[in-house]
């Protein structure tokens, strides 16, 4: 985890729901202030939609928006996310799958879950 996770999981543990409530502001910031990542995506619920929320976080977002992110859903949400997610691209699957000490084969992206439809020769 970074410093800044580190740091962060240390003032929820001191400053209790005033943290939670924060963490709950600075998602509904990215989730609208940062239309880019979800143009294509109507109104967005952060219980409802946080499947996409954290794959286009992951994908496009700052250092600062993945860890709220790890902060609010927790590692586990974003474990499986790195695990099944088919629009994560190979470089990000393998930056997370490095910090979340996650095997590459477990991922989607990395498994022969798909096999080519046409073989080389």
């Amino acid at each position: 985890m970074s410093v800044i996770t580190k740091m962060k999981e240390q003032q929820i543990k001191m400053q209790g729901k005033s943290v939670s409530i924060d963490l709950e502001k600075q998602l509904e910031k990215i989730i609208k202030g940062t239309r880019r990542y979800f143009w294509d995506k109507g109104p967005l619920s952060p219980q409802r939609d946080k499947y996409v929320i954290i794959e286009r976080v992951l994908e496009f977002g700052s250092e600062d928006e993945v860890d709220i992110i790890l902060n609010y859903y927790g590692t586990e949400s974003i474990k499986e996310v790195v695990r099944e997610s088919r629009e994560l691209s190979p470089r990000t699957v393998n930056y997370f799958v490095l910090l979340l000490r996650l095997s590459r084969r477990e991922t989607r992206c990395f498994s022969d879950v798909s096999p080519r439809i046409w073989q080389p020769y």
